[in-house]
């Protein structure tokens, strides 16, 4: 490499590059290395005088195995150039970004950074370039050594060009980050153990607590239920902030798999209205919807969109005045959909703003200190929808409110086939006519035969006339309202047997289960969440009478007497295990229908235990549902992907019992 002026010798300019402590290497246009750092010796176990001097290519130095050069091509035969003039013609250098100042169609371009402008639209130099390992543009890339092993480096490549735009070669600098790794490696460890820790006790608090509540301990008085209730929101409050926790460090980590599928941005934004619709009222809030009729399918993952919404409409809840609005905007743009949410709370200035998305950042306000929260909310939902691609943004004013919206990307449109369920009679009781009308279509579209009746009293001469194999019930009606139809139909042995779905206003949903309804869903009607809790139902009519048997394998002793206090009220058969290799033996005795697994036990783990089952023609066959409270290893995804279903510690009930009926359909019909 040639340096003029006299501003410094070469001697002087060697010295400054080996005093840094990062490695740096230095290869002139040619691709021989002209200088080699003492650090970058350090760093891949070489030495200068034995590289200096020779083209030999960086993956080469790094111990790695280089791209083979045979999709090499030549930019002249390629495109059947016939310019002459042109210094690539004919010439058997497939570097033409580096050998002329032209371009393959033989316009000249005038300097090299001119005419990289031009490469980075052509596909023979991103083919060549990414080959011969010579990028035009500076790229940071991290790569793991063999030798040394377990050392990871940094390594950022950048061309270098004088002062007339002309290339003179690369420089690359070398910088150890294996500590850094490693430390991150830990503070995940540490997150995931600590986090695992608290999700133990919390799992047997929660579980507990609800078992509480719903008086299976006996009868409590008004006092003892309010002092069990804030015990509730506050565990539930501190399972939120371990989860904000678990998830930025996931999702820093890259440990979050999002499941990206095609969803219907209207029904997803529904489900989150149905979740705060009772926090909404009780703040007597206006909740104002503008969504327009038709709107393109999202691709999301569905899991995470609604976290990011429960987030944002949380907090225009959290800090919204009573007797305010707050509401939820969609609109198309481009080949996005804008979903924004807005609120009249108290606004935020142009500085906050700025740091609303950064991580552990909050507003400093009284009303900010009285909501609490971790200040993490936000900058996981920047990082979740950016993985899909979109953008987050905030417009507000102080004291006049403020609106968060993100952009997620339009799927292209696919028709699904329709399901066809013959002989399949549902009875919709409902007294607005376009309600019920509406619960028909949705039902008819899924292939299902519907009746309906438009009172209680209708409803119980026609469910004892026609013995339907599913009611969808509505509360609130003339002459006997919902519950009383509820309490007749399954205190009469001739209908008793039938499941019945309450759609209602009324969120009392302790009082329709109490009663023996099957599943308890609120209005406005929700398509997916019908649709999905009819499906479920019907199959499980279908199923014979015999109790389905679950086997429990954790070694918490708290967690297992509160899952099987509860999977018995759920109608099922429950066995115990409290290790792996009780977990085994219990298998191969009691045959369950599915196995309810914690992954880390003594003697032999969940991991052990799945591969034992999954190598046994008898205990294969048995669907599996993992429970665990740590992150899962994914550096046994093989593993993992022969459970059936995973959830995590603590959860709910309710969440849990679903996807074990949901789990024992598939089982059946697989």
């Amino acid at each position: 490499m040639k340096f003029e002026n006299g501003l410094l010798e070469r001697s002087e300019l060697h010295a400054i590059l080996s005093s840094i402590a990062d490695g740096v290497i230095v290869t002139d246009r040619t691709g021989r290395i002209v200088h080699l750092s003492s650090s970058a010796e350090a760093m891949l176990n070489t030495k200068s005088d034995e590289v200096v001097g020779k083209s030999i290519p960086i993956s080469i130095l790094l111990g790695r195995e280089r791209q083979t050069k045979k999709g090499l091509v030549f930019c002249w035969e390629e495109k059947g150039c016939k310019e002459k003039k042109c210094p690539v013609y004919a010439k058997e250098n497939p570097r033409c970004w580096i050998v002329g100042d032209t371009c393959p169609n033989g316009i000249k371009q005038g300097t090299f950074r001119d005419k990289v402008k031009k490469c980075r639209t052509c596909e023979i130099f991103a083919r060549n370039s990414r080959i011969l390992e010579e990028p035009l543009a500076t790229i940071i890339e991290e790569i793991a050594l063999n030798e040394p092993p377990n050392k990871i480096l940094q390594i950022k490549t950048s061309p270098v060009v004088d002062e007339l735009g002309n290339f003179l070669g690369f420089v690359r600098t070398l910088h150890d980050i294996t500590l850094e790794r490693q430390m991150s490696a830990m503070k995940d460890e540490f997150v995931s153990t600590v986090s695992h820790d608290f999700r133990i006790p919390l799992t047997s608090i929660k579980g507990y607590v609800d078992l509480l509540l719903d008086e299976e301990a006996g009868e409590l008085n008004d006092m003892q239920k309010d002092f069990l209730t804030i015990v509730k929101q506050n565990s539930e409050r501190l399972v939120n902030l371990i989860n904000d926790f678990l998830d930025i460090s996931r999702i820093e980590s890259g440990k979050i798999v999002f499941e990206i599928k095609t969803h219907d941005i209207k029904s997803i934004i529904q489900e989150v209205v149905s979740t705060f619709k009772g926090l909404i009222e009780e703040k007597s809030l206006r909740l104002e919807l503008k969504i327009p009729d038709r709107l393109p399918k999202v691709l999301v993952d569905h899991d995470r969109i609604i976290q990011v919404l429960n987030n944002l409409v949380s907090n225009a809840i959290k800090y919204t005045f009573p007797e305010k609005d707050i509401g939820i905007s969609v609109d198309r743009k481009g080949n996005y959909v804008v979903v924004s949410v807005f609120d009249n709370g108290v606004g935020i200035s142009p500085e906050d703003q700025k740091k609303l998305f950064t991580k552990f950042y909050r507003v400093d306000s009284s009303l900010t200190q009285e909501t609490g929260g971790s200040g993490l909310g936000l900058s996981i939902c920047k990082t979740i929808i950016e993985r899909h691609g979109g953008k987050t943004w905030v417009e507000s004013k102080e004291g006049e409110g403020s609106t968060f919206s993100f952009s997620i990307p339009i799927a292209k449109e696919i028709r699904e086939p329709e399901l066809i369920k013959q002989g399949i009679r549902i009875l919709v009781v409902d007294d607005e006519p376009d309600i019920s009308r509406l619960i028909q279509l949705y039902l008819e579209k899924e292939g299902y035969y519907v009746i309906r009746a438009f009172d209680g009293e209708e409803a119980l001469k026609m469910a004892k006339k026609e013995r339907p194999d599913l009611i969808t019930l509505d509360i609130m009606m003339g002459k006997i309202d919902g519950f009383e139809v509820l309490q007749k139909l399954k205190s009469d042995s001739n209908t008793a047997s039938i499941p019945v779905i309450v759609l209602s206003v009324i969120l009392d949903e302790k009082r329709g289960y109490s009663l023996g309804a099957a599943d308890y869903l609120p209005k406005s009607v929700n398509r997916e969440k019908l649709v999905e809790s009819v499906n479920r139902l019907i199959e499980r009519t279908s199923e014979p009478e015999k109790k389905k048997r679950v086997l429990i394998a954790d070694d918490d002793k708290d967690i297992v007497g509160f899952l099987e206090i509860n999977l018995k009220k759920a109608g099922l058969e429950v066995v115990k295990a409290y290790d792996g290799a009780e977990a085994i033996d219990m298998l191969k005795k009691e045959k369950p229908d599915l196995l309810l697994l914690d992954l880390r036990m003594p003697k032999m783990d969940g991991y052990e235990v799945i591969k034992v089952m999954k190598k046994n023609k008898k205990m294969c066959e048995i669907p599996i549902i993992i429970m665990t409270a740590y992150d899962f290893d994914h550096g046994k995804t093989e593993i993992l992907n022969l459970a059936t279903s995973k959830v995590s510690k603590p959860f709910s009930m309710r969440m849990l019992t679903s996807r074990i009926n949901e789990t024992l359909i598939q089982g059946k019909n697989g």
